[in-house]
């Protein structure tokens, strides 16, 4: 897939969606509550998708192929269904007096997040079985990437699994020395002729 090998410092990134997450529930107003998880969860999954976005960006979307690409939509499909219904949950919340439940939005935020992590779930799946299949990355880290699908949850951070699939092939020596290899002139040699060898052709 990818055709350059990038420093393993790259691994660091994956803490950033995290970081923002609890950078969100420091930063968020009082009182701290329910209301304060779903906003949260808007600014992991928020950054988790742009930081997915970045990191496919570098590599190369022509390298996915067709089948990793639209697993890739639906997993950010996903994600924005995720941030669009804790974000209308977040709100409800903050703008009810009394039982929060009772805000306008509050149910249907809900079940918008919980659809969305739905979404992610199943394309998390897709991609993961995709390039272990294709062989876009060793098999036992495609397992490792199907089990990420689930733990951690989506509902807390979706697309862990991706994300390790996306960086190792950033990362890693033998997937940059993988694609080199495939994108190499091969040369033919040329069969014997009367009067002499003929040699390779370039």
């Amino acid at each position: 897939m990818a055709d350059r090998r990038y420093p393993r410092w790259f691994w660091t990134l994956a803490a950033i969606p995290p970081l923002v997450g609890v950078l969100t529930a420091i930063l968020s107003p009082e009182p701290h509550g329910h209301w304060t998880e779903h906003l949260t969860g808007v600014g992991i999954k928020g950054a988790q998708l742009v930081l997915l976005l970045v990191l496919v960006t570098m590599l190369g979307w022509r390298t996915l192929g067709v089948l990793l690409t639209i697993s890739f939509a639906v997993i950010a499909a996903g994600i924005v269904v995720q941030v669009l219904g804790d974000s209308q949950v977040a709100d409800s919340i903050w703008r009810t007096a009394g039982d929060p439940g009772s805000g306008v939005g509050y149910d249907v935020g809900h079940h918008t997040s919980q659809s969305g992590d739905l979404i992610v779930l199943i394309g998390g799946f897709a991609f993961a079985v995709i390039a272990g299949v294709t062989r876009r990355v060793p098999v036992m880290l495609a397992v490792v990437a199907f089990a990420m699908a689930v733990i951690p949850p989506p509902f807390f951070w979706p697309a862990a699994g991706v994300l390790v699939l996306v960086l190792y092939r950033l990362t890693s020596a033998s997937a940059s020395a993988s694609a080199s290899a495939s994108a190499a002139p091969t040369f033919v040699p040329k069969t014997y002729e009367s009067g002499g060898i003929v040699g390779p052709s370039g």
